[in-house]
């Protein structure tokens, strides 16, 4: 083979590689931790300063709120769905709005688009609010944007009911509705791996499910931080392909 053939193999092949290879795990297996996965955002200048992998989403100072530490502008937007009122089962969907305590908010904040991924309230003794470390967004034509200009439409329900234990649940101002088949669902994806949540009196979410008041969150089959739960791509609690681990029937009895 003559060297600039050999060359054009080479190329054609590593492109190959990098097109087949899972985008949301950049570098790094599924479970193995944060480090050189679509989520590690260290390498950023700041003021002279480089950011950490953890900065664009915690701060230990001057967060802009102590719960989770989160440093990282929040979405302004209001997000429901536009090309349905109810699922199949009758239940409402949900408006998340920003007063939102679940995980599904934080998420949003990137991606939907609508602020820039660096916008963050504090690193090295300053704000960057309005003064972006990394101008980019989760924009229109983004395929990890979903919910651009608060519009959800196509996209699972989140911050929705579950039926755990296959009774009805209230959550986010929303409940299971009458004709649901309750038995169509697994009486606890926790088991699978999957991250269930309840909302308490005072409407704060916290991990863990309680029986009539139970729903799912992005953070229920996604894990942000590739932890050792993760494993697929794009960080999910199970697989893409059909198999024992299949993500939809962690929660689906199908």
């Amino acid at each position: 083979m003559k060297a600039k053939n050999l060359w054009t193999t080479i190329i054609l092949g590593a492109a190959a590689l990098l097109v087949a290879a899972p985008l949301t795990m950049a570098g790094t297996a599924p479970g193995t931790g944060i480090e050189d996965t679509a989520h590690d955002f260290s390498g950023r200048n700041a003021g002279g300063v480089t950011t950490g992998k953890c900065t664009f989403c915690h701060t230990p100072h001057r967060a802009i709120q102590t719960r989770l530490l989160w440093n990282h502008t929040l979405s302004a937007n209001t997000f429901s769905w536009s090309d349905a009122a109810e699922t199949q089962g009758g239940t409402p969907l949900p408006t998340i709005d920003p007063s939102w305590t679940g995980p599904t908010k934080f998420c949003l904040s990137c991606h939907d688009g609508s602020v820039a991924i660096g916008d963050i309230a504090w690193f090295n003794k300053q704000t960057w609010v309005g003064n972006p470390v990394d101008n980019t967004t989760h924009g229109a034509g983004d395929p990890v944007n979903i919910g651009l200009g608060g519009d959800m439409a196509g996209n699972h329900p989140v911050a929705h009911p579950f039926p755990f234990q296959g009774s009805a649940s209230t959550y986010n101002g929303t409940t299971t509705g009458a004709p649901a088949l309750l038995s169509g669902w697994q009486p606890d994806p926790q088991a699978n791996g999957i991250r269930l949540f309840h909302e308490d009196a005072l409407g704060t979410v916290a991990a863990g499910a309680v029986v009539g008041n139970t729903g799912i969150e992005c953070s229920s089959c996604h894990d942000p931080h590739n932890g050792a739960g993760v494993q697929d791509v794009f960080f999910l609690r199970g697989e893409i392909g059909d198999g024992p681990d299949y993500i939809c029937t962690k929660c689906h009895n199908k």
